[in-house]
């Protein structure tokens, strides 16, 4: 073989960096997902009490053994949890579908205004939300519970904060606004024309819904479901503020449980581990089901075209009680606890609402201490490096993955790493903290990690399914004849990449940033297995504030002063990034416009600008819900 022909073939053995690139990215997958789960699924199998890692642990079924004995508890925490999550998932998707069929299929007044009121909770901290509800319900100085004794009939009734079917509506009213998301693109994607013809043909309105919408609409609302199952499953924040009581039984205060032991115990890591294995294969289960009956959801796809046009229904005599209903959600969701928060940050103690109270005993002092705590500034500047950390790290891997695998041949390999890397929505947040904190538990001895920051910050990208099927959506809307071009004109794939399909994907990259960003700051079920007092995020050192069990932390007022600074902060820092991204939109829409008025003028210049139009309009990347992002490429398997 001569030099030329052993140059092209050690050229064509040689990995290109492209390759490399996409290896690395995929192993940052496997090290953020896959390694955890297999340090808890070990753990199960090592020790009653010590982790895997330790000289003293021993191989075997103990710890399974020590579940099945303890049979009441076993079966109690399936129940409980079966019902707290199951009931909470259910009501939390009928208010979600009927918000939305009233935003989306109907000429309710104020629909965008309804929208917006729907969205804010979003931004909202949970830890921050369950601290709202329990000081709306408090039986003495509660908002609510004094707006219910001024109805006529109602004034011995008072409802208990503490009650296990209180908890479970509270839960339903933190998750309306994931499903309400996802569900929204749903019902704008389908035709209204197969109902109208089934009025037409003499259907009730009933019969219509189960005979025609419902069937149509099935593939759609049960990933729904199953996706706020998960959420609400692996949800610490009312289960821990709340279910102290009634909610011990509760998987994910369980397992918190377990691994917090009291005085004079040891932490069962390994039960907890047992523990996390059993409900590991829950999730994967229903996953896996939800997979395999959306398979051929194209089947039901109903829109027609570039024309097509959501109907809507006109509501009548119903406009009135459907604002009725909206109001008190929001009454509800926004006002009252935003009130209660506000209340609480101006008043010394516990105390009822009057305008004598709020004339005489009213302050802010609890802010101006709040401004004036070192810790709630470190505190701050540690959740927003957490955040901002893991959400580069979970945007960069998964983008370069995700163009590694939309632009391969499809293989069963490809397949795998698409399923794998897609699978981190199935992993409740309560058992990716808890693999998390067993894995820096074993490696720490050879990589000082546990504990630190860089810790946390590993630990907030698991959810890289999210950067993952959006970048892979993404990628699919570029057209390969851009990276063609530039490969036949001497670029290697990489630079392709690099300097045509990466700048393409930007918008869309930034914005799932953004999302990941703000979930970050709103973490605590993950920082609650992991932080130290040195490490610790705003949501954790603002539950030390309110937690009677803190001691010299506890300080209600300013804990509450501290969730609305919180909030407020969460909003104008997520809102100015979204509204930077909008300027930067209008701002590419504006040097097109340009680019088309010089590409109609004839000549060399109006031929360049007609390219840089076309290469500038490749990309329609809808960037707005990641979350409908997630469901339809979910439907879409």
């Amino acid at each position: 073989m001569d030099q030329a022909g052993r140059t092209a073939k050690a050229g064509r053995e040689r990995p290109s960096t492209m390759t490399i690139a996409t290896v690395v990215a995929g192993a940052v997958i496997v090290l953020l997902l896959g390694i955890p789960l297999v340090v808890q699924v070990i753990t199960a199998f090592r020790g009653p009490f010590l982790p895997f890692g330790v000289s003293s642990a021993q191989w075997g079924v103990e710890n399974f053994q020590t579940l099945w004995s303890l049979r009441e508890d076993f079966w109690a925490v399936l129940g409980s949890t079966a019902v707290f999550v199951g009931g909470s998932t259910v009501l939390s998707l009928l208010m979600a579908f009927g918000l939305a069929w009233v935003t989306v299929r109907t000429n309710a007044p104020f629909r965008r205004v309804i929208s917006i009121l729907v969205i804010v909770p979003f931004i909202v901290p949970p830890i921050v939300k369950a601290q709202a509800y329990l000081l709306m319900l408090s039986p003495e100085s509660g908002v609510l519970n004094q707006l219910l004794h001024l109805i006529p009939g109602m004034s011995g009734v008072t409802i208990d904060p503490f009650s296990f079917a209180t908890m479970t509506f509270i839960q339903s009213l933190t998750n309306v606004t994931f499903p309400f998301l996802m569900i929204v693109p749903i019902l704008t994607g389908m035709d209204g024309a197969l109902e109208e013809s089934a009025r037409v043909s003499g259907a009730s309105w009933a019969q219509t819904l189960r005979r025609v919408t419902l069937p149509m609409l099935w593939p759609g609302l049960l990933g729904v479901t199953v996706l706020t199952f998960i959420l609400g499953l692996g949800s610490l924040e009312v289960p821990l503020l709340f279910g102290q009581e009634s909610g011990k039984s509760i998987f994910a205060l369980k397992l918190w449980t377990l691994i917090s032991a009291g005085a004079g115990e040891l932490p069962q890591y390994g039960l907890a581990a047992a523990w996390g294995c059993i409900f590991l294969v829950i999730t994967t289960i229903a996953f896996v089901i939800y997979l395999r009956a959306t398979r051929d959801a194209e089947r039901r796809a109903s829109i027609s075209g570039k024309g097509f046009r959501p109907t809507t229904m006109r509501l009548g005599a119903w406009r009135i009680p459907v604002l009725v209903a909206v109001f008190v959600f929001t009454l509800l969701t926004a006002i009252l606890p935003l009130f209660a928060l506000l209340w609480s940050a101006i008043t010394p103690y516990p105390i009822a609402f009057s305008f004598a109270a709020l004339a005489e005993q009213t302050h802010f002092t609890a802010f101006g201490e709040v401004l004036g705590d070192g810790e709630f500034w470190a505190s701050l500047g540690r959740t927003l490096l957490i955040a901002g950390g893991s959400a580069t790290i979970a945007c960069v891997a998964a983008t370069v993955l995700a163009y590694g695998i939309a632009r391969s041949r499809s293989t069963p390999w490809t397949r795998a790493v698409d399923l794998f890397a897609s699978s981190s929505v199935a992993i409740p947040a309560v058992i990716a903290g808890f693999a998390m904190f067993l894995t820096f538990l074993v490696i720490n001895p050879v990589i000082p990690i546990a504990g630190t920051i860089a810790a946390l910050v590993i630990a907030y990208s698991y959810r890289v399914s999210i950067a993952y099927r959006s970048g892979y959506s993404a990628t699919l809307q570029i057209r390969r004849e851009l990276e063609e071009a530039a490969q036949i004109s001497g670029a290697s794939r990489f630079e392709g990449f690099r300097r045509i399909v990466a700048p393409l994907l930007m918008p869309t990259v930034f914005a799932v940033w953004i999302q990941m960003f703000i979930l970050g700051t709103n973490e605590f079920t993950l920082p609650a297995f992991l932080a130290t007092p040195e490490t610790r995020p705003l949501s954790v050192y603002m539950y030390a504030m309110i937690n009677p069990r803190s001691a010299q932390l506890y300080a209600p007022d300013q804990g509450a002063a501290m969730a609305l600074i919180f909030t407020l902060l969460v909003f104008v820092i997520g809102y100015g990034l979204q509204w930077a991204v909008s300027l930067r939109a209008i701002g590419r829409a504006r040097r097109r416009s340009r680019l088309a008025d010089v590409a109609a003028v004839p000549g060399p210049a109006g031929g360049a600008a007609a390219a840089a139009v076309a290469a500038a309009e490749a990309p329609a990347t809808d960037t707005r819900s990641i979350a409908a992002q997630e469901q339809r490429e979910l439907s879409r398997r």
